[in-house]
């Protein structure tokens, strides 16, 4: 049974909401790991890429039926604040940054939430979703700031919190959280095995915090304008017609959020061809001697995603733009005609992507893009950064939201970053198992978290094969 059909409406009064949400708070929930089990390649096996999503699809499943009631009080609790006309501070884990789906000018993005916290700011009556965080968390205590909290890898909530040894990791968010979601999350941070590296391939927390958020959002905003308030929301779709269709007010939309978004990453599979001539590609590159370049326009995008992430692999790293003009971690971007890009895309048309595809086809690059074909289901008439790369994937989302409100101006709850993020992954498990095949056996670096007991070590020695290898 759906929740809607479980739960009609919730009072948006305070009255016999602290008691639930501290019930709710103070349960423990183990979800089972995935990971726990080593599954090994070879034959008969299904391709690492395809077990990755399934383990994916498990995880999510597995929080939606033992979260949804946290999930839905924390929209709750978010609208409250909202409406009272207090601040939402923010500090959510979306994988290798805190923003990597709510990035500047970013579709279907309300503006509800303050990233950061500042204790010279803030106030009694206050919210906080936060699940990474370094404090000071006696600030939380002395304001009684609502906190909503969830476990991530860097931090001691974690299963496995034994593992870390980095000070800034020894950490706790759960104390001061009045409402807690938990999600099985581990000091690993990923979940996928392979014979020859001790440090696991494949992270998930990134599309875990994307697709709470957004559940938690969507039922905020349905809160919001049930209650006749309206937040601006971001991007540039058309402002909606005010006969347009809207979505209902009179019960959780989080399950229709979830179940489109499942949809979707069921769908990568019917471009699994175009991700596997992804990997061919960066594994070309690899081996004559190039690198895989990882780009989005923002830093905190697909660029970062790639660059020395746990659970990610040695052989990618990031370029975005900055001040006008590409750059890396290193320093500025120059790419040859050895070298791999994968553009990371949140719409098709984007004038400052276009502009930098010109620079990648001019330093005589390969480049594959991942991200939506379309703006309200309509593909662009004009240029459009898929039409104009080697191959693309990612044509299940769209570039604007999934819902509707009265009062608001945009639809809230894009897809296409829990997709891009999902397709890109998918695509580092192909490049494992091709790179395994082309070297005859070599199983290329993957990262460990630098927080837990030889991460640095593991880490260092993955930068010394990259730079001897190149992967």
């Amino acid at each position: 049974m759906k929740r809607r059909d479980a739960v009609r409406l919730i009072p948006l009064s305070m009255a016999g909401i602290s008691g639930l949400a501290e019930r709710l708070s103070g349960q423990e929930t183990p979800i089972p790991y995935p990971g726990s089990r080593r599954p090994e390649t070879g034959e008969g096996q299904k391709p690492l890429s395809i077990r990755y999503l399934e383990k994916v699809r498990e995880m999510l499943s597995g929080i939606r039926r033992t979260q949804a009631d946290n999930i839905l009080e924390a929209a709750y609790a978010i609208a409250r604040t909202v409406i009272r006309g207090n601040t939402c501070w923010y500090s959510w884990d979306m994988g290798h940054s805190l923003t990597a789906d709510i990035l500047p000018g970013r579709n279907g993005v309300p503006e509800i939430f303050t990233v950061g916290y500042d204790p010279a700011h803030s106030r009694r009556g206050d919210l906080f979703l936060a699940n990474i965080f370094g404090g000071p968390h006696d600030d939380l205590a002395q304001k009684d700031i609502f906190v909503i909290g969830s476990p991530v890898p860097w931090s001691q909530d974690a299963q496995g919190a034994e593992l870390i040894v980095y000070p800034s990791a020894k950490v706790r968010i759960r104390p001061y959280s009045k409402i807690w979601i938990e999600t099985g999350l581990t000091t690993h941070g990923a979940v996928m095995r392979i014979p020859g590296m001790p440090a696991p391939v494949g992270p998930v927390s990134g599309v875990i915090g994307m697709v709470t958020y957004w559940m938690m959002m969507a039922d905020t905003c349905r809160i919001l304008a049930r209650e006749g308030k309206s937040v601006p929301v971001r991007g540039d779709e058309p402002k909606l017609a005010p006969n347009s269709p809207k979505a209902s007010l009179d019960a959780p939309l989080m399950d229709d959020y979830f179940d489109e978004v499942m949809r979707q990453l069921e769908m990568i599979g019917m471009e699994m061809g175009n991700i596997r001539n992804i990997a061919s590609l960066a594994a070309d590159a690899v081996l004559s001697g190039g690198k895989v370049w990882c780009y989005s326009r923002h830093r905190d995008g697909l660029s970062i995603e790639a660059q020395t992430r746990r659970g990610g692999l040695g052989l990618t790293r990031g370029v975005d733009e900055q001040n006008g003009k590409l750059v890396t971690f290193e320093g500025d971007f120059t790419g040859s005609p050895k070298d791999l890009v994968i553009m990371g895309t949140l719409q098709p048309d984007d004038e400052r992507d276009l502009a930098n595809l010109a620079i990648f086809r001019k330093a005589g690059t390969k480049v594959a893009s991942i991200g939506p074909v379309t703006r309200d289901t309509r593909p662009p008439n004009g240029r459009a950064v898929y039409k104009e790369t080697d191959v693309h994937a990612g044509r299940m989302s769209d570039t604007y939201g999934l819902f509707a409100f009265p009062g608001f101006e945009r639809r809230i709850c894009p897809t296409s970053g829990v997709l891009q993020n999902q397709i890109f992954w998918t695509t580092c498990m192909e490049i494992v198992e091709e790179m395994i095949r082309r070297t005859n056996g070599n199983v290329p670096g993957v990262f460990y978290s630098a927080a837990i007991k030889g991460g640095v070590e593991h880490m260092n020695r993955m930068n010394e094969m990259y730079k001897e290898k190149g992967y």
